[in-house]
């Protein structure tokens, strides 16, 4: 198989091999994809080095990037200041180009630096590297991050908790203003992500072009870690080495996970680890170990994962997507996507048409289950498009949930959710899905990241 960049047994010459990707069957539950197109990319991974942390300007651009090792500098080694008071902090997703070429029961996920026939082009983008909060004076959504150091470790009090910058309770997470009463304590929501808060409230706090809608940039970055693992298992054992070849092997390794009964009783399910806690490998993959104070039975230390800058990528809270809408029919299941931020709505429940904006990209799976394939847009974006078969090592080992059978609330229009929560253990990664809740929805597990594009 090959793609129309050449055929046969003529080699492409430059620049029609600058191109890279992974090849999967659509009848193999096989997790294990095989690298197609120019070796000395899937080695050097031009694509996945740009992703890099940055501080913006108001309007969005660079004001400066942050270090490559380290996200508490800038990149010229000077000081940062990532507590939002200089810019939020986010992650640039380049631009690059996308090709999905199927052919059979083959498939090819082929991405390049540069406009290769066929290819589609994916803009810049930048969303936040951990979950957001909200400035509490000025009710905006921001992305900072405010712990104190001690070298490389997360400076702590007498007590154990964690230090803080003196304006932290202006940006507490949680439940906001709500949460003040745990100041001080082992559930302190300082610092932590803003939840309980849903798509219709986020919305007025987004302000000078940012927004919500997380699946586009979220589903990109998923596939930019697939192509550099060679893999569908997000969750695989997280393995630094290289291969004898120079690739990367393994996955990420879990995430936050924790049991659910001793996570609602140290916090009600409010969030446990504070944005920032990965400031320390910069723009590099790994995992930070991370100190819960007052956890049930004692302290309980968590993996806080990073691939490439993007801080707890799935395992931790599920995540809103205000670009996606799900419609469920009587005969089907539509996800409907909104590339325009400007009409980003949560539509009422059981509304006859789909809202101005929002257009059909892709059926559903009409029942829960593991995927076990996706299907692709022509603009390069994946969703579950078969849930029979799969498990959590086999297909694409991620889990899709609807409500879809269920009696009650069984049709109409309802949100999507992506990265699954720290308690849905091996169910989580990059292709988890949950369409069961309503757009106007709202829980202690429920975060957002910042967006601009």
């Amino acid at each position: 198989m090959s793609l129309i960049l050449g055929s046969g047994n003529t080699k492409p010459q430059y620049p029609y091999d600058m191109w890279y990707g992974v090849e999967g069957d659509f009848t193999s539950k096989d997790s294990n994809l095989k690298r197609v197109g120019n070796m000395d990319m899937h080695r050097t991974l031009p694509i996945q080095s740009k992703l890099k942390r940055f501080v913006e300007n108001a309007d969005g651009s660079v004001k400066y990037y942050l270090h490559q090792n380290d996200s508490r500098r800038k990149d010229s080694g000077a000081n940062a200041i990532i507590d939002s008071t200089d810019g939020n902090v986010m992650l640039e997703i380049p631009s690059y180009y996308v090709k999905v070429e199927i052919q059979g029961t083959k498939w090819i996920y082929a991405i390049s630096e540069y406009p290769l026939p066929g290819f589609v082009k994916m803009e810049r983008k930048a969303i936040s590297p951990w979950y957001g909060t909200v400035d509490l004076d000025t009710n905006t959504a921001i992305s900072g991050c405010f712990l104190l150091w001690n070298g490389d470790e997360i400076a702590r009090d007498e007590n154990g908790f964690v230090k803080l910058s003196p304006n932290a309770a202006r940006y507490r997470g949680g439940s906001g203003n709500g949460d003040s009463g745990r100041d001080g304590t082992a559930s302190s929501m300082l610092g932590m992500a803003r939840t309980s808060i849903n798509k219709a409230n986020v919305h007025p706090l987004c302000k000078n072009g940012t927004h919500i809608g997380a699946y586009r940039p979220y589903n990109q970055i998923a596939w930019l870690q697939r192509i550099e693992y060679a893999s569908l298992h997000s969750q695989a054992t997280f393995n630094a080495t290289l291969t004898a070849d120079g690739f990367h092997q393994g996955g990420l390794g879990s995430g936050c996970a924790v049991n659910g009964t001793e996570w609602n009783t140290w916090g009600g399910y409010k969030p446990f680890v504070p944005n920032g806690v990965t400031a320390i490998l910069g723009n590099n993959t790994g995992k930070v170990l991370y100190t819960i104070k007052g956890w049930t039975g004692g302290d309980k230390v968590v993996q806080v994962t990073s691939y490439r800058g993007l801080e707890a990528p799935f395992e931790y809270l599920w995540l809103l997507a205000d670009d996606i809408l799900v419609w469920n029919k009587e005969d089907t299941i539509v996800a409907y996507l909104c590339e325009d931020p400007t009409k980003f709505t949560s539509h009422s429940d059981s509304a006859a048409t789909a809202p101005d904006g929002y257009s059909p990209i892709a059926n559903l799976p009409m029942r829960s289950g593991y995927i076990n394939t996706n299907s692709f847009s022509s603009k390069g974006y994946s969703f579950p498009d078969d849930t029979t078969g799969a498990g959590l090592t086999t297909g694409f080992c991620d889990y899709f949930w609807t409500t879809y059978n269920n009696a009650t609330p069984g049709r109409g229009w309802f949100g999507a959710l992506l990265a699954a929560v720290a308690i849905t253990g091996a169910s989580a990664g990059f292709g988890s899905l949950t369409t069961k809740s309503r757009s106007s929805f709202a829980n202690a597990y429920i975060g957002f990241r910042l967006c601009r594009f």
